[in-house]
C-alpha cells in the first residue's frame, strides 16, 4: 500500500473544474487537456489499486487536499469497475 499522498490538489483541482463544466460542454468537443487530467488521475487511482488501497484509503491519504469517496466517483467512476478492469487486463 502507499504510505505516501500521491495525488497532487492541482490535478483533484482541475479535475473538478472539468467535471463542472462537463453538462456545459455536452454538445462541444471537449479539452484534451482536461481528458489527459482525468485520464492521468484514473491510472494513478488505478496503480494505488493494484497494490492494495481501495477508494476509502486513497480518499483518507489525501483528506489534507479535500479528496472523498464522491470525488473519485464522480471522476473515474465505481471502484468495481476499475477493479474489474485490472482483473480482464490480467488474464491477457
Amino acid at each position: 500500500m502507499k504510505s505516501t499522498p500521491f495525488i497532487t490538489e492541482s490535478l483533484l483541482q482541475r479535475c473538478r473544474r472539468e467535471q463542472a463544466n462537463q453538462f456545459q460542454r455536452a454538445r462541444q468537443s471537449y479539452d484534451p487537456a482536461s481528458l489527459d487530467d482525468r485520464k492521468e488521475l484514473s491510472l494513478l487511482v488505478e496503480e494505488a489499486i493494484r497494490e492494495g488501497e481501495n477508494y476509502t484509503s486513497i480518499a483518507r491519504g489525501h483528506q489534507h487536499i479535500g479528496l472523498t469517496e464522491s470525488d473519485l466517483l464522480d471522476l473515474i467512476g465505481p471502484e468495481n469497475a476499475i477493479r474489474e478492469r485490472i482483473e480482464r487486463f490480467q488474464q491477457i
